[in-house]
């Protein structure tokens, strides 16, 4: 079954280089070309992985990938021509996964779409549906259990889904403000530095020896993929 990728680029030209090249490299392309158009379409075909551009008409990127990461952990490829550090932490602290600044070669741009693609998938075959292992823990989803080193560790509904998402997106920065909505969903007055304190009660759970949980500073937390054992 081909991989579907959705373009969203509002240069009509372009697009259609693009769809042209990875329909050659086996892909199933759809086009949009702008922001609510492009969230329109992933939100009906469900597709595999997103290529972004941040200037749209509409809708900007940025608002679409926001949009995007409310429901869905699609591989987000973001492509503009800005190319200033804010502008690319703009787009990292959004969670997206690589950012390629124009003019780039298609080539490269497919390479690593493929890679995206070939990790997630490596990922989903590690992880069985009603497991996630990374490190020394386990959380079952389906028995709310989670599991340090093999022993069990009770904690509380909200703190299961908070390392829950945080082990599905291993290896990636989070947000504050995209940890609270996906805990605390759409519950008005609930300040976002409360995080912090569940992070505080996660570490503690998972064990001083295990680094775990990092913090990013003035974005938020990343669960590690490799966690490495503190020095004696």
């Amino acid at each position: 079954m081909k991989s579907k990728v959705l373009i969203i680029e509002d240069q009509s030209q372009y697009a259609y280089i693009l769809e042209k090249y990875f329909e050659r490299a086996e892909f199933e392309v759809r086009l949009a070309f702008d922001g609510n158009n492009g969230l329109k379409e992933f939100r009906e075909w469900n597709p595999d992985v997103i290529i972004l551009d941040i200037m749209l008409p509409g809708m900007n990127g940025y608002d679409v990938a926001k949009k995007v990461r409310q429901t869905s952990n699609v591989p987000i490829v973001m492509m503009s021509a800005l190319s200033d550090d804010q502008d690319i932490l703009k787009g990292y602290t959004l969670q997206i996964d690589d950012y390629v600044t124009k003019p780039f070669k298609t080539e490269i741009l497919i390479a690593k779409v493929t890679n995206l693609l070939e990790r997630r998938k490596s990922l989903q075959m590690e992880n069985t549906e009603e497991s996630i292992t990374v490190g020394p823990i386990t959380i079952n989803s389906k028995s709310y259990e989670l599991f340090v080193n093999g022993k069990i560790q009770s904690c509380t509904p909200r703190e299961f889904k908070l390392l829950e998402y945080l082990m599905q997106n291993a290896g990636k920065n989070c947000t504050r403000e995209q940890l609270l909505l996906v805990v605390w969903g759409d519950e008005k007055n609930v300040d976002a530095r409360v995080i912090d304190t569940y992070i505080k009660r996660l570490r503690s759970l998972l064990g001083p020896d295990n680094a775990t949980i990092t913090t990013i500073f003035g974005i938020g937390y990343r669960f590690e993929k490799e966690p490495e054992s503190k020095e004696n």
